[in-house]
């Protein structure tokens, strides 16, 4: 299949776009951790927008819909509408962003307000997955470079040697800048001629002239070009995929370090011990 171009992206896109709403309402379920917005979009669909007529069954909705609206735009996954509440205070009393404790996920405890110091990763750790989030941006750059190359990268099994290639030239892997190619119009001249000028042995030269001189070589070296990109695609799509697993886990780490160095006191100005005073 060849590879897409500006002329076909809307029709591809038009495919691809109720996937993308199927895939943003499960984001949002993901997020939420509850179906209460699709169950509750169902409803409307159903019975339009007339309101519960039990008010007790209204109010609990509605507290359900606060409680998921909290942790769609907080990120934060409270248990309760209380918890939110009381969250939403001790940020405010010690100027603690709620974008912070969305960041820091699991290592947050939202119902004692506190990091859970004994899940805090390592500094090697950290150090370990900031390398691996450096190591999976290069990639997609180095992906993203390839996939607007017009040649395809080849190999000679008879020697190991890998080289670029397209319908008119080949040129060797290393070094990356500089190399001279080998022409199909420089096959006409002797096989030792060509290898003293580039990097290519001689037996070398004689096999990429043989690939260059033949009549499907336009046609080949088009489908491995097609092919290589398709690659390039599904590996940019992984390397994109682990940058985001790589920045979150990192992010997590960094924020409930920081946050944990604030030694902030958990409690409430007005909360209050339960004592048992017994009768």
């Amino acid at each position: 299949m060849d590879f897409p171009n500006a002329s076909n992206i809307s029709s591809v896109f038009s495919v691809i776009a109720p996937l993308l709403i199927a895939g943003a309402f499960l984001w949002v379920v993901l997020r939420t951790e509850s179906r209460h917005v699709l169950l509750s979009r169902l409803w409307q669909l159903v019975h339009g927008k007339q309101e519960i007529s039990d008010p007790q069954v209204r109010a609990f909705v509605d507290e359900q819909t606060s409680l998921i609206s909290f942790r769609m735009f907080a990120g934060v996954p409270v248990a309760s509408l209380k918890e939110a509440h009381q969250l939403i205070e001790w940020t405010k009393l010690n100027g603690v962003q709620m974008r912070t404790l969305s960041v820091c996920g699991e290592l947050f405890d939202t119902e004692l307000r506190q990091v859970r110091v004994h899940k805090l990763p390592s500094g090697f750790s950290q150090a370990w997955r900031l390398s691996g989030l450096f190591i999976a941006v290069a990639i997609s750059f180095l992906s993203v470079i390839g996939l607007f190359s017009s040649q395809s990268l080849f190999s000679l099994k008879s020697t190991d040697r890998y080289f670029w290639g397209s319908a008119t030239e080949v040129k060797p892997l290393w070094p990356l800048l500089g190399a001279p190619a080998l022409k199909a119009t420089h096959c006409s001249q002797a096989a030792s001629e060509n290898a003293s000028r580039t990097t290519f042995s001689e037996q070398e030269v004689g096999i990429l002239c043989g690939v260059l001189k033949s009549e499907g070589a336009a046609e080949f070296m088009k489908k491995t070009l097609s092919e290589q990109r398709w690659s390039l695609v599904v590996l940019i799509a992984f390397a994109l995929w682990m940058c985001w697993l790589g920045l979150i886990a990192w992010a997590a780490g960094f924020a409930a370090h920081s946050l944990a160095k604030r030694n902030i006191d958990p409690t409430l100005p007005d909360s209050q011990l339960s004592l048992d005073l017994g009768t």
